[in-house]
């Protein structure tokens, strides 16, 4: 036994050392393996890596430049754009083409929204109102506060129906992002009568309106809240939660109710929407709801029309004697879209409450953040909100008094009517409640030459951008216009030079690798869905006005006096900031407009764009220009000189070269610049080019004739009579056109001096006051119209079909620009010192009485004023650049 134990020890030592190299072997063999298998992965890694690299290099150099966005980094993403910025902006109104829209500022967010239907009305599932639209003939609506933050207040008056919406946000710890938020919308009946005639109602016609109201039926309402999910998360509807918190009113409904909609949303995590009954009608009110699943967020108007006429259909079918509008009680699987409809006798109350940031499968709301958004305590940020708007107002506006109405003992401030106070918060908060955040791509016309040389006209997209930006008319132009913008930011720098900078930077991220940015962004679906086909496309080639170089020039100069004297502030040293971020899209912009625009003289500009092929029209546009129809030479060619585009251009080279030498940019990018600005500024050269020594105006020049008339061909008869036929065609009818300085005096010819090109101690600065105050040309009781009465083309239409639009009537844009030059020489002294002061009181008064006699009269500002009788004229609200009326009532 003891020797067979040896043997088997002996055995196993002689195995132990095979064992133990056979084990290191297949560890080794292993280790190999997996290095092999390591440089392997690493190899197909860097292969895919190279060919990735190769696909970009190959698919970059396939697209062309025009297509690519601008290299480096976006503004947006600067620091003090993060952080707490970003958390308070994040969800605001920031759908301004509807009645009442919120949003978040990202590209796949929630939207939330109101829609409402007179019951009783003429066909009403033709007549809900969603979008804001100028044909629904809205007596008046619009913004009588907004901060732009988290405070806002809305009336909209509408048929019977007198409407208020209010909402206000909360920020706190516990919040979801962005903070919780409450709306308020309170439906009265309206008191058929003009707008702005409330203050001026006899009280016998208002016991007679009173009486008839008592005879007519009661009136009814349905209202529509809704919640989609633009990225197609599925949301979910509790029908029994909304039954129970809207059918009975606030003092019957549950304290503490289950969410009527909620679901998960990065970045919110779960979220609640919560609707709660705040009127204290007795009648139960009738709930529907519709769910629909759709990646479609511009067509939820005909959503709930398609919801409402198969509820209809239904109704027929089951033999109903009579018919309810409401929504047929349907959701279909997956649905991100949740809308439920509210029917009730006037007056109805509804409280939203929203809540985010939830844990996951979290069914109930924490009572004290829904308690603060909702009821009592929702009345309560809203008292909060107006009291610190009206406090900023005040701060920001401070020559302005604040008028508390009729009968009230405090007066405006000196230089302005009544009401100019009220005016002026209204003009401002509809500016504020008007910016959006719209997200998408722009699509481009493009010229694809063939190998035959044949050239195709092409449509190209750019690449996905997001804008924050504010709008011209929430009706008719509910989206980012380039030059409308630069007038909107004077406005809104004023009240928050944060938002105002974020703006700006939202604006140069657009930028293509050019420099060219497109001066209409259409952007989504939703923006695309309001635009006719025929303007969607962008061009390329075509400018627009840098009127932001209005508010950088403002900018450059407060940060080169914080430069100079050291001494610098937490706005200027974003402004800094911005700026120096901004310089290679700025100076690339710049260098555009020199590449693309220059005239055919050194030191001269021509906007591109004017059809030099058109027989339709009497003289052919400069939509580029902004000013549309404002008469130039009246056959457009390549040796056009325009007086305005120069002006535009010395702006932005003195800004350019004031930003540059201030924040210690490379000389060799800014000495260009101050020389090119000294250029440009030289006045005997601007005269040379653009002053008709004659008349003292400053014109265009180009290939002109003032015989041209629209005229119809002649037919002639069997019987030998002549009748015109087809469309009328321009004809020149005396001597032909020739090279010479365009005899139109208007706007254009007022450059120089809103610029302030023109040296104060200077004959011709007198001169064009001269010209200016001329009632025969310019001057009206309502401000400056945009075209002398003694120009030809003076209200003259452009085509059969087209009236004149910058021909006469009075813009507020150019008209704030006059006021603010003269201002200027009114403060530098020199022989024309006074008569400057005296034209700026009188156009200022002149402007802001006139405007706002006709809010007082419409409830409305307009698009442009008529230069004979003032009254507003165009699409409206146009809270644009006619919301500048606030920095004209307080002399800013």
């Amino acid at each position: 036994m003891a020797a067979q134990q040896d043997v088997r020890r002996r055995g196993a030592a002689a195995r132990a050392p095979k064992d133990a190299d056979t084990a290191l072997a297949k560890r080794r063999s292993v280790r190999a393996a997996r290095r092999n298998a390591a440089w392997l992965k690493a190899g197909a890694g860097v292969a895919s890596m190279l060919v990735l690299w190769v696909v970009h290099l190959v698919t970059r150099q396939r697209v062309p430049v025009v297509l690519r966005p601008f290299p480096g980094r976006l503004l947006k993403q600067l620091p003090q754009f993060g952080g707490q910025h970003a958390e308070q902006l994040l969800w605001g109104t920031y759908r301004p083409g509807y009645y009442f829209g919120m949003r978040m500022r990202q590209p796949r967010s929630l939207l939330v929204g109101l829609m409402w239907v007179d019951p009783q009305g003429e066909n009403p599932l033709a007549n809900i109102r969603h979008e804001a639209k100028q044909n629904d003939g809205l007596a008046k609506y619009g913004w009588l506060q907004h901060d732009g933050q988290g405070y806002g207040l809305q009336e909209l008056w509408d048929g019977h129906y007198n409407i208020t919406t209010a909402w206000a946000k909360h920020l706190c710890t516990d919040c979801g992002p962005g903070g919780d938020w409450g709306v308020t919308v309170a439906v009265q009946q309206r008191r058929q009568r003009e707008a702005g005639t409330d203050d001026v109602q006899h009280e016998e016609e208002e016991a007679e309106e009173e009486e008839e109201e008592k005879q007519s039926p009661p009136r009814v309402v349905s209202f529509f809240v809704y919640v989609a999910s633009e990225d197609g998360s599925p949301l979910q509807l509790d029908p029994a939660a909304a039954a129970a918190a809207l059918q009975q009113p606030a003092a019957a409904a549950a304290a503490a109710p289950a969410p009527a909609i909620s679901g998960r949303l990065p970045p919110l995590s779960g979220w609640q929407l919560h609707l709660r009954r705040t009127d204290s009608t007795a009648v139960q009110a009738a709930v529907s709801y519709l769910g629909l699943a759709t990646p479609h967020m511009h067509n939820l108007t005909e959503a709930v029309q398609q919801g409402l006429y198969a509820s209809l259909q239904r109704q027929r079918s089951q033999g109903a004697q009579q018919l309810r509008l409401e929504l047929p009680n349907f959701v279909q699987p997956g649905a991100n879209v949740a809308v439920f409809q509210v029917t009730s006798l006037l007056p109805l109350g509804l409280d939203l409450s929203f809540i985010s940031g939830l844990p996951s499968g979290s069914a109930e709301a924490p009572a004290g953040r829904l308690a603060t958004v909702s009821g009592p305590g929702l009345q309560q940020l809203l008292v909060q909100g107006s009291a610190a708007f009206e406090s900023r107002f005040a701060a920001t506006f401070g020559s302005l008094a604040v008028d508390k109405g009729k009968g009230s003992a405090q007066q405006p401030a000196a230089g302005v009517p009544a009401g100019t106070p009220a005016l002026a918060r209204a003009a401002l908060s509809n500016m504020l409640g008007g910016i959006g955040y719209f997200h998408g791509h722009s699509l481009v016309r493009l010229q694809e030459q063939h190998r035959g040389g044949q050239l195709e006209e092409i449509t190209e997209r750019l690449w996905d951008a997001a804008l924050y930006s504010a709008v011209p008319s929430r009706s008719f132009f509910p989206r980012g216009f380039l030059w409308d913008e630069g007038f909107h930011q004077l406005l809104i720098r004023r009240w928050d030079a944060a938002i105002s900078r974020d703006i700006l930077g939202h604006w140069f991220d657009l930028m293509n690798a050019q420099g060219w940015i497109a001066r209409e962004q259409i952007l989504g679906e939703e923006a695309r869905a309001r635009v006719p086909d025929e303007f969607v496309r962008q061009s390329p080639d075509a400018a627009n006005p840098p009127t932001f170089f209005l508010l950088l020039s403002e900018m450059s100069q407060r940060v080169a006096a914080a430069s100079q004297a050291n001494d610098w502030d937490a706005t200027t040293r974003a402004d800094a900031q911005l700026l120096k971020a901004a310089w290679p899209r700025l100076r690339a912009w710049y260098l555009w407009f020199n590449n693309t625009q220059s005239g055919p003289v050194p030191g001269s500009y021509r906007w591109r764009g004017r059809d030099p092929s058109s027989s339709r029209e009497l003289n052919p546009k400069t939509l580029t220009s902004g000013l549309d129809d404002a008469p130039r030479a009246s056959h457009p060619s390549d040796d056009e000189r325009h007086v305005d585009l120069r002006c535009w251009m010395a702006l932005a080279t003195r800004a350019l070269a004031t930003i540059g030498s201030n924040l210690g940019l490379p000389s060799k990018e800014v000495q260009p610049l101050q020389t090119a600005a000294a250029y440009l500024e030289n006045f005997g050269r601007l005269n040379e080019l653009h002053l008709d020594q004659e008349s003292g105006e400053y014109r265009d020049w180009g290939s002109h004739t003032e015989d041209v008339q629209l005229q119809r061909a002649m037919a002639t008869l069997a019987d030998g009579r002549q009748v015109p036929v087809g469309e009328m065609q321009r004809v020149v009818t005396g001597q032909q056109p020739r090279p010479q300085l365009v005899p139109q005096f208007g706007y254009i010819s007022l450059f120089p001096l809103l610029m302030r090109l023109i040296p104060a101690d200077s004959p011709v600065l007198g001169r064009q006051l001269e010209l200016l105050r001329d009632p025969a040309r310019l001057w009206t009781d309502y401000g400056l119209r945009s075209l002398s009465r003694s120009a030809s083309l003076y209200q003259a239409r452009n085509t059969e079909h087209d009236p004149p639009y910058w021909r006469g009537a009075i813009w507020v844009n150019v008209n704030y620009l006059a006021v603010q030059a003269l201002r200027h020489y009114a403060t530098v002294a020199g022989p024309h010192q006074g008569r400057a002061a005296e034209l700026h009181a009188e156009l200022r008064g002149n402007l802001v009485g006139n405007i706002v006699r006709q809010y007082q009269a419409t409830g409305y500002l307009w698009e442009q004023y008529d230069d004979a009788t003032g009254q507003g004229k165009g699409s409206h609200p146009f809270t644009g650049w006619t919301a500048l009326v606030a920095l004209l009532a307080g002399d800013q």
